[in-house]
């Protein structure tokens, strides 16, 4: 009989998991990873005649420009940054999620002692005990529990969990990237500042000086009052621009210095060198095949989407029952000294804990329907990470062509001034002319000066900017 209930037992226990489980939705459509826009047209027009050298940007890209200063600044940035910090520390708590689904994939073993003195009622159901009081130790210095993961649902929590501590790892590598340029930007804009400011100065005392010379004409009786009074004017412009500059200096010295996870005070130590203008990065020949790859943030989105596919697994497993194994091994008695002495009050048990989800109010179908909204988020998320390094890479190459001709016109520009100035100084010593050419020709040097000093600082800024649509010398290797 024995054999025939247990067979029978078994039996129901096979129906009940086979029927027990809360109805699952069927699937609906989800959202579709993009592939890379083309880009071969843009990238034609802004193509560079080839060259062996053509390659990714390395990992240290800022090197390449050749600033000891700047290098200094950007090693500071990426070891003291707390906005860096911050970063690296929601990776090393991904990390540790990683270690805690991880840990649900082996038993656990514990043990407890439990103690408590009680009374039944004498008017309770226990009629047996009514009245009595007693004492039970319970001693399991041995509890096993198991999860058997049959529908995969502790698989696919740790997959998920290795899926974001990887993004938050390759996050932790973009984080490093934005900051190095938006050192570099300012680094740039700093040494353009600089040269400005000396270009402004230039400017402001060839006022004074045109001031001093029209007040003299004015006091000899050579001319009116006018060009004093214009005069006057040009020079509280020039003062003001020089002044603009000045804080335009500080201000960029603040942000390094924030950039750096320092003071002002410290930023006001910083001095950028004379600005030498950077070579643009060539264009790698593999760009359009490679481009995702070399994005970090394109990739850390990609990985957080598959997670997130991960996490729909996970909530489906839900539907199903849940299968643990428990046993334990102690000494239980109601009373304290037989409790070691007598082999009777030896206990243990062993079997599993099935629980099975018949009705939980829409929880589960809830819970589920979040998940799958989720990765449609994370997907689109990454759908937009491409659009957007694909643009930016348009940006940045559009941008780059219109600056190194503004750059090459300016220059062109400041050698026609340069030449009017020298003419003007030659009719000067020869007599031809009075003071009033030079200064005026040397003011308008100087304007251009200033006026090529902020495109050379926007055409730095540009390297540093296609340095990152690059990807900044990442490269993963696995990417789809």
């Amino acid at each position: 009989m024995t054999g025939k209930y247990l067979r029978l037992y078994a039996c129901l226990g096979l129906m009940l998991l086979n029927i027990s489980c809360a109805w699952l939705p069927e699937p609906g459509s989800r959202a579709v990873m993009t592939a890379m826009p083309r880009i071969d047209k843009t990238l034609a027009a802004a193509r560079q005649p080839s060259s062996p050298k053509s390659a990714w940007p390395a990992q240290s890209w800022w090197q390449s420009f050749g600033s000891p200063p700047l290098n200094r600044l950007i090693e500071t940035a990426l070891k003291d940054s707390p906005t860096l910090k911050t970063v690296e520390a929601r990776l090393h708590q991904a990390q540790t999620l990683v270690d805690s689904e991880a840990a649900d994939q082996y038993p656990t073993v514990s043990a407890n002692i439990g103690f408590s003195a009680q009374r039944y009622s004498a008017n309770s159901v226990q009629a047996k005990l009514a009245g009595e009081h007693f004492r039970q130790l319970l001693i399991n210095p041995f509890v096993l529990r198991y999860h058997l993961d049959l529908w995969g649902r502790d698989r696919a929590a740790l997959e998920a969990a290795i899926g974001k501590a990887q993004a938050a790892e390759i996050e932790v590598t973009d984080a490093r990237l934005l900051l190095s340029a938006a050192v570099a930007g300012t680094y740039f804009d700093l040494a353009a500042a600089q040269v400005r400011l000396s270009a402004a100065e230039k400017i402001s005392a060839d006022r004074e000086e045109w001031l001093k010379w029209a007040e003299t004409r004015r006091n000899t009786g050579l001319a009116s009052s006018a060009p004093v009074l214009k005069a006057h004017i040009d020079l509280h412009d020039a003062k003001q621009l020089e002044a603009a500059v000045r804080a335009e200096i500080a201000l960029h010295k603040n942000r390094l210095a924030a950039l750096a996870g320092k003071g002002p005070d410290w930023g006001r130590e910083i001095a950028a060198e004379h600005l030498r203008l950077p070579s643009l990065l060539p264009l790698p020949a593999d760009l359009p095949l490679r481009l995702l790859a070399h994005r970090p943030d394109v990739q850390a989105a990609r990985l957080r989407a598959e997670a997130a596919a991960k996490l729909i697994e996970v909530a489906k497993t839900a539907f199903y029952p849940d299968v643990n194994l428990l046993s334990f091994a102690g000494f239980h008695s109601v009373t304290l000294t037989d409790v070691l002495l007598q082999g009777s009050s030896l206990a243990y048990a062993v079997g599993p804990s099935i629980d099975f989800p018949i009705f939980e109010g829409g929880r589960l179908r809830a819970d589920l329907q979040y998940q799958e909204a989720a990765y449609d988020e994370a997907v689109e998320r990454y759908n937009t990470q491409v659009l957007h390094a694909v643009q930016e890479v348009a940006d940045v190459l559009a941008n780059w062509q219109k600056i190194s001709e503004q750059v090459r016109e300016q220059r062109q520009t400041l050698a026609v001034a340069e030449a009017a100035r020298q003419l003007a100084e030659v009719e000067v010593r020869s007599g031809l002319n009075d003071r009033r050419g030079l200064i005026e020709a040397d003011a308008a040097a100087s304007a251009q000066r200033l006026r090529l000093a902020a495109l050379e600082g926007d055409y730095g800024k540009t390297a540093v900017q296609l340095a990152r649509a690059l990807g900044g010398g990442y490269l993963n290797k696995t990417a789809k």
